[in-house]
């Protein structure tokens, strides 16, 4: 139901497009899981493909598709594991412009992953929505851009196999961060994102719009 209801926003929110966007994006992120018996440590790398549509008024939305290969980790290493998973997220972001070189930004998300263990047996299925909502300030000087961030991250998820089901959410769910957007030209850069919290780690992305 959450997700119908933030679906019909994303399309809803977009009457008339003023550019398309798309990106690819690599990461590495170590998060930190809380399980009922102990927090468990998951070293994540994904690669990814979105695309967004401009509105006016400063509004766009976007989807994006995923795939990530996972190590959770445990004290026991009987329960360490090696996933791969895909997800699906669609996205709102609304950007406020005070002049040429400053904007304050925001991010709704919501994605839903899913994967499985990769080992031939007693093989374990997991799943797991993630929500999202980022605040950000940008100024732009020359062709760099700089974004030092905020975000919440709410994580809902479970392990389920012959053992039975165990369930998760993210330890912490506060994350900070700076970007830098590196434009090649007026309508495509580079972006490169440090951040730390709940879920530490780095992403590149490559970003052009039509």
């Amino acid at each position: 139901m959450r997700f119908s209801l933030f679906l019909l926003l994303c399309v809803s929110a977009v009457a008339h497009a003023d550019w398309t966007g798309v990106e690819f994006e690599i990461s590495d992120i170590d998060a930190d899981w809380e399980f009922a018996d102990g927090v468990r440590s998951n070293k994540l790398n994904s690669i990814g493909f979105s695309i967004e549509e401009r509105a006016v008024g400063g509004l766009s939305v976007g989807g994006s598709f995923r795939y990530l290969t996972m190590r959770l980790d445990s004290k026991n290493a009987m329960d360490s594991g090696r996933f791969d998973a895909q997800s699906i997220e669609v996205f709102l972001r609304q950007e406020f412009l005070f002049g040429e070189s400053f904007a304050l930004r925001g991010l709704l998300s919501y994605g839903y992953y899913n994967g499985n263990e990769n080992v031939e047996e007693d093989r374990a299925e997991i799943n797991w929505s993630q929500v999202d909502l980022e605040i950000g300030a940008s100024v732009q000087v020359a062709n760099l851009r700089f974004t030092p961030y905020a975000r919440y991250t709410d994580v809902d998820g479970d392990i389920s196999g012959d053992f039975g089901t165990a369930v998760f959410e993210l330890q912490d769910p506060y994350n900070y961060g700076l970007r830098f957007d590196i434009f090649i030209e007026k309508t495509a850069f580079i972006g490169i994102r440090l951040q730390s919290g709940s879920q530490t780690g780095g992403y590149l992305s490559f970003v052009r719009r039509y």
